[in-house]
């Protein structure tokens, strides 16, 4: 047998509805108040009514008999209603009361609000008083009706608790099962978000947050994935060739190639891994760790040096335009940014091609790189800073695939932007913008 599925103590649900059933509880208890005084009302009128219609009956027997008031009064009595004989002078009426009992000759009169009403009627022969029979049990006539009201508002402000507490922690409780799916790892889950005000915010947040998070285990799956599969060729690779060493009756010639080949992707494995944990550590860097004030330009000629041996084989022709342009940035990070554009630009030009690159100030520091080489088409700019993803299969052994996609993370970092204009064939034209002076404390300088 199931059990039911009664809110558990201290969850926030329960908690919304004690609060609000005390509310009603409070409220239940000022309706109470309420429909008492209502029924006490409505009883004192109906006894107030049954009395003027035995004062006017007994001023109608006066005007047509001549019986004496002792008479009329136990004529007039009945079962709800005591009609006795009183003195004026005993009756308890103040001068006023008895001045306006002399001009109508009827007079209701109801002391306090828990005392019934009395009727004075001033007969010729002397002064009538009509009450409550002794008999009349006005608690019970007030206590039925009281109960009956008390408990339709009770009945109701009960009904409408448990649905307000349903309607308040139905979103909440949708949210507590839905985190708890998140963080069993099912980043499907959405909720609905068409609540207004604050509610409705927190619950498109928790949608966002739920996207945020699949695009990330969608990326840490796909990382993993890459990391595999580059790491396994390499490793592949070294392992073939060191078999063949083992080979018996292996010449001289083949030897050395075989080492060359294990040291060359030896080599391609340990930078491979260097950039794979300088790309981690900038994945949770958001500012510069030291900004110094440097010559862009002067820069750009020291990694041209760095890069000679590289160059200089494919006998690269430069073109330069590099304007004197003083910026206050990351020096080490940027020294990254030039020497993996500038690597690309020669792994991708032809023999004896040229590049250009370009440095100007137009409000931001500017720098372009430009190749004549292949160019890339749409598909594969759009894909350009994707770790691992190279375009030219036929180059792969030149690179790991994890350039651009460091370039990018370090433009982000100093606050700049890069841009990619290509066409396939053609060449291409990475730019550059970051800002003058990225910690907002000294202004921009332009070379002398």
């Amino acid at each position: 047998m199931k059990k039911p599925n009664f809110p558990k103590p201290y969850t926030f649900r329960s908690r919304v509805i004690c609060a609000l059933l005390l509310v009603c509880l409070a409220a239940t208890m000022i309706s109470f108040m309420c429909a008492y005084a209502v029924s006490r009302v409505n009883v004192q009128n109906e006894l107030s009514s049954a009395q003027v219609d035995v004062a006017i009956t007994l001023l109608a027997m006066q005007q047509k008999t001549s019986l004496p008031v002792e008479t009329l009064a136990q004529m007039t009595s009945s079962g709800d209603v005591s009609v006795t004989e009183v003195d004026p002078e005993h009756s308890g009426l103040t001068d006023a009361q008895l001045q306006q009992l002399n001009e109508k000759l009827m007079l209701t009169v109801t002391k306090t609000f828990t005392d019934m009403p009395i009727t004075y009627v001033l007969l010729d022969d002397g002064m009538v008083r009509i009450s409550p029979d002794v008999h009349v049990n006005i608690f019970a006539r007030t206590g039925l009706r009281f109960a009956m009201a008390g408990a339709t508002f009770t009945l109701v402000f009960i009904l409408l608790g448990l649905l307000s507490a349903q309607a308040f922690s139905k979103p909440v409780s949708q949210m507590t099962a839905a985190t708890k799916r998140l963080a069993k790892g099912d980043f499907s889950v959405r909720l609905p978000d068409d609540k207004p005000g604050e509610l409705g915010e927190l619950l498109r947040s928790f949608n966002s947050m739920a996207d945020d998070l699949s695009r990330t285990a969608y990326l840490q799956k796909d990382f993993i994935s890459s990391i595999s599969h580059e790491f396994k060729t390499p490793i592949a690779s070294i392992k073939g060739y060191a078999r063949l060493l083992q080979m018996p009756g292996l010449d001289e010639e083949s030897r050395n190639e075989y080492v060359n080949m294990i040291a060359g992707e030896s080599e391609r494995l340990s930078h491979m891994s260097q950039t794979l944990l300088r790309l981690t550590s900038l994945e949770e860097q958001m500012m510069p760790a030291t900004v110094t004030t440097f010559r862009l330009d002067e820069q750009l000629r020291e990694v041209l040096v760095q890069l000679a041996p590289a160059w200089e084989n494919r006998k690269i022709d430069w073109q330069l335009e590099l304007s004197p342009v003083t910026v206050a940035s990351d020096e080490e990070l940027l020294r990254q940014v030039w020497v993996n554009l500038i690597q690309n630009a020669v792994k991708f030009s032809d023999e004896g091609g040229t590049i250009e690159i370009r440095v100007y100030a137009a409000g931001d520091a500017v720098v372009e790189v430009t190749d004549h080489g292949i160019g890339m088409d749409e598909a594969t700019m759009a894909r350009i800073y994707d770790r691992f993803y190279q375009a030219d299969t036929s180059r792969f052994r030149e690179g790991v695939g994890l350039g651009l996609c460091l370039v990018k993370r370090i433009v982000d970092i100093l606050g700049g932007t890069i841009r990619v204009h290509s066409k396939l064939g053609e060449g291409s034209t990475f730019r550059v913008r970051l800002p003058i002076d990225h910690t907002g404390e000294e202004k921009p300088h332009y070379g002398q």
